[in-house]
């Protein structure tokens, strides 16, 4: 079987899975019985690039580590999506977390087309999951968002496809690396300044990193959870959200002093057929399984109505970590259109 792969948006994720989609062609060939041919890039830096019969990718990847581009100026995106031939459409343009746009736009219109669609972008799935699986399934085609929470650690897969007959009571977890290297960092000795600077000096910190020490990041991906394991769309200002920028060195040390960490924990607990949703950062004893999740490493434990607290730990972001959940995703499309 051949895919025709489009892929809107080309910065760390698109470069992460374009790596691992050439290095394992043979693989894909071979085992999976699979062909991807990537016949059209576009990315709002990079330009627009556009092959039927196949772009080489290791060349669009060298030349963008040399400083080049793919053209001179990218194309218009929605046209594209409009008129190209392909078969899955890879959406992995920067999140925009007030509206879902312009991927929104981008994946409705894609699905309204009857193409599959992948994307990593928390946005759109965090306002319109429900309504976009609903679409999906009326068009007869397949929505991946792996990673959208956790990176390409598969936790959306676990909910969906491992826990499914089982009721979910509740899902907590530590679901931003960035929060939580800078309160590793401030439990080895440095304050919440130096913290910051050195998770944006790493790359784990925008400049302005606002949307993750106050927990916007963490509501996105809560909004996302809560369509995935309970049906039900949360409203964003619903969201009962702390960030970490109050959080002192004395109290980083007055914890580790009675053998706790300071983590920023996100909830979800289904409370008399409504989602109660909570973002704080909690003092975790020893004992639990969160308190020694550190670095840019995310966790999250569920509480289901017949098995004792599940949790998985792994990488929550990543070029090559995220770009492996879009890989995972198109090998769960190929496997749905073989059955």
């Amino acid at each position: 079987m051949e895919l025709r792969l489009f892929l809107v948006g080309f910065g760390n994720v698109g470069q992460g899975f374009a790596r691992l989609l050439a290095s394992r062609r043979e693989w894909l060939i071979e085992e999976a019985y699979l062909s991807c041919r990537v016949v059209a890039i576009t990315d709002w830096h990079y330009g627009t690039c556009i092959h039927p019969r196949g772009i080489d990718l290791e060349e669009a990847l060298e030349a963008i580590r040399r400083g080049h581009s793919l053209s001179a100026k990218a194309e218009p995106t929605l046209p594209l999506i409009q008129t190209l031939e392909y078969d899955v459409l890879i959406e992995l343009t920067p999140t925009n977390f007030k509206t879902g746009e312009p991927a929104y736009r981008h994946i409705r219109c894609a699905l309204e087309r009857g193409r599959h669609v992948i994307t990593t972008n928390k946005g759109p799935m965090a306002h319109f999951l429900l309504e976009l699986e609903e679409l999906a399934r009326r068009k007869g085609v397949c929505l991946g968002y792996e990673g959208t929470v956790l990176a390409g650690t598969p936790l959306i897969r676990l909910i969906r496809s491992h826990l499914r007959g089982a009721k979910i009571q509740k899902i907590e977890g530590i679901v931003n690396g960035t929060c939580n290297y800078i309160l590793t960092r401030m439990a080895e000795g440095l304050d919440y300044h130096q913290a910051l600077k050195e998770a944006q000096k790493h790359g784990y910190a925008e400049a302005d990193p606002t949307v993750d020490v106050e927990g916007w990041d963490t509501a996105a991906k809560l909004m996302i959870l809560s369509q995935v394991a309970f049906s039900r769309k949360l409203d964003p200002t619903h969201i009962s959200r702390t960030g970490i920028t109050g959080i002192r060195s004395e109290d980083i040390r007055q914890a580790g002093r009675n053998g706790g960490q300071w983590r920023l924990i996100g909830r979800l607990e289904a409370q008399k057929g409504h989602i109660r949703a909570v973002i704080t950062p909690e003092t975790l004893p020893g004992t639990h399984p969160l308190a020694h999740v550190k670095g840019t490493t995310n966790a999250v434990t569920i509480h289901t109505d017949c098995l004792s607290p599940i949790t998985i730990m792994g990488p929550g972001a990543g070029r090559l970590e995220t770009g492996f959940a879009v890989f995972s995703d198109l090998l769960q499309i190929h496997q749905r259109l073989r059955e």
